[in-house]
């Protein structure tokens, strides 16, 4: 459902449930008088009149609970504020119950006034914002672009150092620029394509398809390049790739519970019982960490059971360390040490499980391409190296052994689809120069990547591109 963006909105901009502090954001023209009722009459005049930024340190007073609130009162005019309207926070005790009773109070009935704005009457309201409709207003209002509204959400749900960077870098503006970039030399291609085309009849070539084809080539290369960077890997918001591999039987999936303090995973003495990945997140040291049990990889067996390993090996590609588990009663086959070799993470923990048992595997009669890597026994029994196994992981990632490079911008997954179509289109457009097209048709082509990759940047911008920008924002943000 879409409102008027005359009408005043409030929400409550911090999370939900008890805390020490809550903050109540209100936005929009002289939004001041929803106050009133809220505070003395001297009082909302001062604040009425002031400029710029102010604080105030005051009682809000709720007459038909006949309550008074302390509370931190934060003023920002327009349009020097973050929607370029103007805005109050109230900042106050974080009790649902006492927001409950200020939203009620801002919200009730009769609030409405009506203005005359270049002799047109205009009826304001209030009322609960819309996902993500702070942000949108500041977009609107020419505060941010598209990809700096679509780097907000980022900001929010960073959980790491290198995350939060990329999504302050792009908050910024680094993905406008790059983008207009991109932008900028496919309309100087575009104008003198169609310039090219006023003077077809006077066989004077302005630029030939041979140019249009090779500037297209550098603005692909150009496109590929930004794509690519925000596609290396990085430390998701489900936090590091764990993924437990290894034969049928040894161990993975009490492991798995283990890490988690928790039986998340079915656990029997038949041989194969996890026929599926399963995957739960959890936090080592301030490290976050998506750990997934996998199916042990067995050799031969039924429909079911290779669809099980196919999906193993789908986690097995996927991930950023691997716990490769064997069985230390057991002693080692060669395809044990084929499925280690056909690991491609950089970063493998070889697990010896089963320590309580009469070991048939140690650290010495491993292969050298097992024991380069940190070797870790462990008795999910007695509970032996479970606490060396969690540091093992932990030391993995701090001593940088984990690909978790950040690349310099961070995209959402609208602005890879709006990029790949880019791409597509330039892809296009290099075939039809291929097949002999005119110049006509090759300028409404770039026409077409040019407002493709103005949905990126937010120059070309419609209500459904809008619906999915902001969609995905919690209230109050």
């Amino acid at each position: 459902m879409s409102f008027g963006l005359n009408d005043c909105i409030l929400a409550i901009s911090t999370p939900s449930g008890q805390s020490l502090r809550a903050i109540i954001r209100l936005s929009g023209k002289d939004v001041f008088n929803y106050l009133r009722s809220l505070f003395a009459p001297e009082a909302i005049r001062e604040i009425v009149c002031e400029k710029g930024f102010r604080s105030y340190h005051s009682n809000l007073y709720l007459e038909k609970e006949q309550v008074s609130i302390p509370a931190s009162i934060y003023i920002m005019k327009s349009p020097n504020s973050y929607t370029r309207e103007d805005i109050v926070e109230i900042h106050t005790f974080g009790s649902p119950p006492l927001l409950e009773m200020l939203m009620e109070t801002l919200l009730s009935p009769g609030r409405e006034s009506t203005y005359k704005e270049d002799n047109i009457e205009v009826t304001r309201g209030i009322r609960i914002a819309e996902p993500g409709e702070f942000t949108k207003r500041a977009f609107l209002n020419g505060r941010i672009s598209l990809a700096e509204a679509e780097s907000v959400m980022h900001v929010i749900r960073s959980q790491t150092d290198s995350e939060l960077l990329m999504s302050v870098a792009n908050l910024k503006g680094k993905l406008t620029g790059l983008m207009h970039k991109i932008q900028e030399k496919l309309v100087n291609l575009c104008a003198r394509t169609e310039a090219a085309i006023d003077f077809y009849d006077q066989d004077i070539e302005l630029i030939s398809s041979g140019e249009i084809k090779k500037e297209l080539e550098q603005v692909k290369e150009r496109l590929c390049m930004v794509g690519m960077d925000g596609q290396k890997p990085i430390i998701s918001h489900y936090g590091v790739k764990t993924v437990f591999i290894g034969l049928p039987n040894a161990g993975k999936s009490s492991l798995f519970n283990k890490l988690l303090d928790r039986s998340k995973a079915i656990v029997t003495q038949v041989r194969g019982t996890t026929r599926d990945t399963l995957e739960a997140d959890m936090v080592l040291e301030g490290v976050n960490l998506r750990i997934k049990d996998t199916a042990g990889v067995a050799w031969g067996s039924g429909e079911l059971e290779s669809l099980a390993v196919q999906r193993t090996y789908g986690a097995m590609d996927d991930a950023q360390i691997v716990l490769f588990v064997v069985d230390g009663s057991v002693q080692l086959c060669s395809r044990q040490i084929e499925l280690f070799n056909s690991i491609t993470t950089r970063s493998k923990i070889t697990v010896i499980n089963k320590t309580d048992l009469k070991q048939n595997v140690c650290y010495e009669n491993l292969p050298s391409q097992m024991n380069a890597f940190p070797v870790v026994n462990t008795s999910v029994l007695t509970g032996e190296g479970l606490d060396r196994l969690k540091k093992t992981i932990v030391s993995e990632i701090l001593e940088s052994n984990v690909d978790i490079s950040a690349s310099d911008i961070v995209f959402t997954m609208r602005q890879k689809v709006v990029i790949g179509k880019a791409l597509d289109i330039i892809g296009q457009i290099s075939d039809s120069l291929a097949g002999g097209i005119g110049h006509e048709l090759i300028a409404m082509d770039l026409r077409r990547a040019i407002d493709t990759i103005g949905e990126v940047t937010g120059e070309v911008v419609t209500d459904d591109i809008l619906d999915i920008v902001f969609s995905t924002f919690c209230v109050g943000k």
